[in-house]
């Protein structure tokens, strides 16, 4: 090599080796920030990739009903999940083979595996209660389907389907506000009803098992477990088979007069039955019915379909919806007229069919004779609307500001105190004031006339109405009816008893609820009474009200009434939408009634006696 190349080798050969070094430099200092700056960082993530956190359900609370028979509860069933970490499908393939094990559409099952996006580690479940030859497939095709697991788990099973539906509510999947609550994308949670309202109760604290898993994301070993804790039961006022013989009452009732309307909007409605003695719910029923295994099951979806296309409205429970009474709220006007000196219980008015404004009383409408010298008592039994109108426009009434704080103190125009209250309305009791709110008019004295005989404005929900004749029967005890009589705890201890307010009384003349429980039953055993053909030959003292509420399509029928009069065991309403007959209402009450009131029956045992026995309930 010529003596004048040497220095320019010699100084490549330096580069070349400061380049070595440097690159040396580089991979050390990364491997420095591997191994120590970030190595407890990596050797937590080589731990997650081994170890799963693996969710134990906890079981929900039972529901029972007032007999101790189960109405919501629970049985262990396969559920097939997948771990979105430990999914490995660059083809499709163990999408495309769940898709056929599990009857459900890829899209489905992809955008289950996207919403569990956030928990990478956690099962997502994929589909609940799966036959066991499903779960025995899947088990038997695990080499080939990574990340996906059969577990067992609790699911919610109704045994009596439909019955009480409208209460009991349902499950669905977690929605967002749940998220932020902590629940997990693929949670069921309450999503009406008792469900829903006791959610907190009934839902329980999950465990979790701590598992080593292999490169198929299996367990393969149990490190550590921490058990769920249960939910706590529900102890309802509710009386099944009771619940049984209201709903198919009802049900019998509405489709009579569907049956005889010719305008197509009948066959819906609701009826309350309550204990008089402590304000507790017997039975609660609204037509059509919701069947809560439907929409808690597999095919939520179709059956959600099904009842958003049903023009008969089912989602809707009536009983807790607002309506204008009709007669059934005239028994406010009538406390407010004795109460404030407008008329004696001995009072005689000539009633001679009209009155102001044009108004003409229903019986001269239908070509009837006018009711003639009447007291209030036989202005109930008649239903006389001109007696009414008389009484609510005389000055010591008060006028419709009167009325109306009466119709708040019986406690109208506000909750009921049950624990639906999510999904229980209000209703309206109408006042100048409100009119000058809402329609800037003012006030106009034929509106008073129309509220004194459950028109116009008003609107109260048959649970309201129940509680307005629970006054009348106890003769002025208002107190919060209620569903749950009590929350249990997995020891058997009593978490909650709701059954604590007794309620308050609202201040009336003795002779005023002497004259209101004689005007109610003239209605029903008065030959001349309006619903006497409803109720002729029962001997167990009826008393109670029809009403027929106007609107602009076909009138509502209701009924509302109490039995025995002298000594009140129970309260029924009974609300038939475009029924147009409150006689036809009383018809279905008293079918409740007589069954109630049957010697012959098996009397119920205890509130609350765990004995479980099935009687006379179909599933």
């Amino acid at each position: 090599m010529p003596e004048h190349e040497r220095p320019v080798l010699k100084e490549r050969a330096k580069q070349f080796a400061l380049v070595i070094f440097a690159v040396f430099l580089v991979l050390w200092g990364r491997l420095w920030q591997l191994q120590v700056v970030r190595g407890d960082s990596f050797e937590t993530l080589a731990e997650v990739n081994r170890v799963r956190t693996v969710p134990i359900r906890a079981p929900r609370g039972a529901i029972y009903d007032a007999r101790g028979r189960v109405i919501a509860a629970n049985r262990l069933a396969f559920t097939v999940s997948v771990v979105p970490s430990g999914l490995q499908d660059p083809d499709g393939s163990v999408v495309a083979r769940l898709s056929e094990l599990l009857e459900m559409e890829p899209g489905e099952i992809i955008d289950l595996v996207r919403r569990g996006g956030e928990y990478p580690y956690t099962p997502i479940r994929l589909k609940r209660d799966v036959p066991i030859e499903t779960a025995v497939a899947i088990e038997e095709a695990r080499s080939s389907l990574p990340g996906v697991l059969v577990e067992e788990e609790w699911v919610r099973e109704y045994p009596y389907g439909p019955l009480g539906g409208h209460l009991i509510g349902y499950l669905g999947l977690a929605d967002r506000s749940d998220l932020q609550a902590g629940y997990r994308p693929t949670d069921l949670v309450g999503k009406a009803g008792l469900e829903q309202a006791f959610e907190h109760f009934l839902r329980g604290a999950d465990g979790e098992r701590r598992v080593e898993v292999n490169a198929l994301s299996r367990p393969t070993r149990e490190l550590e477990i921490v058990p769920p804790r249960p939910g706590m039961d529900l102890y309802l006022t509710l009386d099944l088979e009771f619940q049984q013989v209201v709903e198919e009452a009802l049900k019998r009732g509405l489709e009579r007069m569907a049956a005889q309307a010719e305008h197509g909007l009948a066959g819906k409605g609701a009826a309350v039955v309550l204990d008089a003695k402590t304000g507790g719910i017997l039975a609660l029923a609204s037509f059509p019915a919701i069947d809560p295994a439907r929409l808690t099951g597999e095919d939520r979806s179709s059956y959600v379909e099904e009842l958003n296309q049903d023009p008969m409205s089912p989602w809707l429970n009536r009983a807790l919806r607002a309506f204008p009474p009709g007669s059934t709220f005239k028994v406010v006007t009538g406390i407010a007229a004795l109460e404030s000196g407008a008329i004696g219980p001995d009072e005689v008015y000539n009633a001679v069919g009209y009155h102001k404004y044009g108004k003409r009383d229903w019986t001269v409408r239908s070509g009837l004779p006018p009711a003639g010298p009447i007291t209030i008592v036989e202005a109930f039994g008649r239903s006389t609307n001109d007696f009414f109108w008389e009484i609510a426009l005389r000055p010591q009434t008060g006028g419709i500001e009167g009325i109306a704080r009466w119709a708040q103190r019986l406690g109208l125009g506000g909750p009921t105190g049950i624990e639906l209250a999510a999904a229980e309305m209000h209703g309206l009791i109408p006042t100048p004031e409100w009119k000058r709110q809402v329609y800037r008019q003012p006030w106009y004295e034929a509106e008073t006339m129309d509220v004194a005989i459950g028109q116009g404005f008003l609107q109260v929900t048959p649970l309201q109405m129940a509680r307005l004749y629970l006054v009348v029967a106890t003769e002025g005890l208002l107190r919060p009816v209620h569903l749950v009589h009590h929350v249990e705890a997995p020891d058997g201890s009593v978490s909650v008893d709701l059954r604590g307010d007794q309620g308050e009384r609202v201040p009336a003349k003795a002779s005023t609820w002497r004259a209101l429980k004689e005007g109610l039953r003239h209605v029903l055993q008065w030959p001349r009474g309006t619903a006497y053909s409803a109720f002729a030959g029962a001997e167990y003292d009826p008393a109670g009200k029809t009403g027929t509420a106007q609107t602009e399509t076909a009138a509502h029928g209701w009924f509302a009434g109490f039995a025995p009069a002298h000594d009140p065991e129970i309260v029924v309403v009974v609300f038939a939408e475009h029924g147009e007959s409150g006689v036809e209402a009383a018809r279905v009450a008293r079918e409740i009634m007589d069954w109630y009131f049957d010697p012959h029956r098996e009397q119920p045992g205890p509130e609350n006696a765990r004995n479980g026995q099935e009687i006379g309930i179909s599933g």
